[in-house]
């Protein structure tokens, strides 16, 4: 996942909502997150189903026969909506509805459960009030709900218990006052819980990115020309590798086109290393100008340059590109608070490929081997490596 830098600069939280403020990055975030959310909303919705059935067994202790049943299709109906709820998961649109489902989950879960409650007596109620603080815990902890979500979930929770059983159901001050302790301790440890784990994740996430981005930073760097932004050599030798398996596989022809700037060392020795670098960075605009999209133009060392044509169609299309590279050097060079530099030239060698027994490496030696054959002779000009 590709980041952008100004979106890691401005990758502030919100303080309550734990948000990203920048909603972009919230998206992103939201994508990261999801993979690890299904696997956790699976995982919590089938020990939810198992232990809420498990829970039956204390049905036959603490309830009244004529209950049993009565229970059994509520214990049972909440079973079925986790079950349904873990087969959503493997929607897609689970990522864009995952709270509201794991939320009426643990709702109505715990509903269900103060349901089961109201069929007790009033002695048998604290075996299942432990019930509902386990429920509480998945909310928080365990169900795979954002913090504000949870928090609602528990506060729905507390409330439903307190219309239950303090207003329909009448309990004694004493007792109530107890339970309402625990849940609501409940929901203070889960809340704290859940806003760490959830903040913690976010940092993760952004140090992730960063670390990221600074890894394709440094394998950039690696893999191009400091003073020109170009493919260096090791990207080069890669991309031709890959030109020669795409022109043997679709009997299509490449060439690589070797470069060196005529009598660079005089323009260093006349004006300076640095104008030397101006020279060498307006060579490269030049000839990009002139090249395809598929076409990779590279820096090698020096004032040396390499051109690799993927699909250059035939021998006379390459002798056309090298033509149209000369002629870029043809007007001076001109650069502020400098006089123009004029006469310069460049010699080229082209090897046209695919051919028996080649290499990259025998690519780039054999368009080395013609380039010479023309500095050898009048330079500025071009010719074809034997192949």
């Amino acid at each position: 996942m590709l980041i952008g830098q100004n979106l890691l600069e401005h990758s502030s939280l919100q303080k309550w909502t734990l948000r990203f403020k920048t909603k972009r990055l919230e998206l992103y975030y939201r994508l990261y997150a999801l993979p690890r959310l299904r696997q956790q909303a699976r995982i919590a919705l089938v020990v939810g189903a198992v232990m809420y059935g498990l829970y039956g067994f204390l049905d036959v202790l603490f309830l009244p026969a004529d209950a049993v049943l009565k229970v059994w299709y509520i214990r049972t109906g909440v079973i079925l909506l986790a079950v349904a709820a873990f087969c959503f998961t493997f929607f897609q649109k689970f990522g864009r509805y995952s709270q509201t489902c794991l939320a009426l989950t643990g709702i109505i879960g715990g509903t269900g459960l103060m349901a089961k409650m109201s069929f007790l007596p009033y002695w048998a109620l604290t075996y299942f009030y432990g019930g509902l603080i386990l429920i509480t815990f998945w909310v928080y902890c365990f169900s795979g709900l954002r913090f504000p979500n949870a928090l609602i979930s528990g506060l729905i929770l507390l409330v439903a218990f307190n219309v239950a059983f303090l207003w329909l159901h009448t309990l004694p001050l004493i007792p109530m006052v107890s339970y309402n302790f625990f849940i609501i301790s409940a929901n203070i440890v889960g809340a704290f819980a859940c806003y760490m784990a959830e903040s913690q994740n976010r940092a993760l996430f952004l140090r992730e990115m960063e670390l990221d981005k600074e890894r394709r930073l440094q394998l950039n760097r690696a893999l191009h020309d400091n003073l020109t932004s170009l493919p260096n050599r090791e990207l080069l030798m890669d991309r031709v590798e890959q030109a020669i398996n795409y022109a043997v596989r679709n009997d299509q022809v490449c060439a690589g086109l070797y470069l060196d700037l005529d009598g660079f060392k005089p323009i260093k020795d006349t004006y300076g290393h640095a104008v030397g670098d101006l020279v060498l960075q307006e060579v490269a605009k030049r000839f990009r100008r002139v090249l395809r999209d598929s076409d990779t133009l590279s820096r090698l060392s020096g004032h040396e340059f390499f051109v690799l044509a993927r699909d250059i169609g035939s021998r006379q299309a390459a002798e056309v590109m090298a033509k149209k590279l000369l002629q870029q050097l043809d007007q001076p060079f001109q650069f502020k608070h400098q006089p123009a530099i004029e006469h310069v030239s460049a010699s080229i060698g082209i090897c046209v490929f695919p051919y028996r027994d080649l290499s990259a490496v025998d690519v780039v030696r054999r368009a080395d081997q013609a380039m010479y054959e023309v500095k050898r002779g009048t330079k500025g000009g071009y010719a074809f490596a034997a192949t």
